[in-house]
C-alpha cells in the first residue's frame, strides 16, 4: 500500500501505522468511522472509509480542513502560496 501523504504535517503523524491500522479495522462492517484525534488525517484519507467523522482539538487544523471543504482553500490557492513564500526563502 502506498500511502497518500496529508497537506499537513504535525507532531505525531501516523504515517507509518497507516497500513497496518487499514488491515486491522473492520471496514466491511456497516457503520461510521470516528476519528477522534484527526491531526493531519492520515489514516483516515487512507483507509477511506465509506462514512467518517473527524474531531481534533486543535483549531487550526480545523478550520484548514474545514477551508477546503467550503472552497476558500483550493489547490490552485495553495500553489499560490507556496510559490510565494517560496520566493520570499530564496531572498
Amino acid at each position: 500500500m502506498t500511502v497518500k501523504v496529508p497537506p499537513l504535517k504535525c507532531q505525531g503523524i501516523k504515517t507509518k501505522l497507516t497500513e497496518w491500522i487499514k488491515d486491522h479495522a473492520a471496514l466491511e462492517e456497516p457503520g461510521t468511522w470516528f476519528e477522534p484525534f484527526m491531526g493531519s488525517g492520515v489514516v483516515g484519507f487512507n483507509v477511506r472509509p465509506r462514512k467518517a467523522v473527524f474531531a481534533d482539538i486543535n483549531p487550526h487544523i480545523i478550520n484548514f480542513y474545514n477551508a477546503i471543504k467550503d472552497g476558500s482553500i483550493t489547490a490552485g490557492i495553495a500553489k499560490e502560496f507556496l510559490e510565494h513564500e517560496g520566493e520570499i526563502l530564496q531572498k
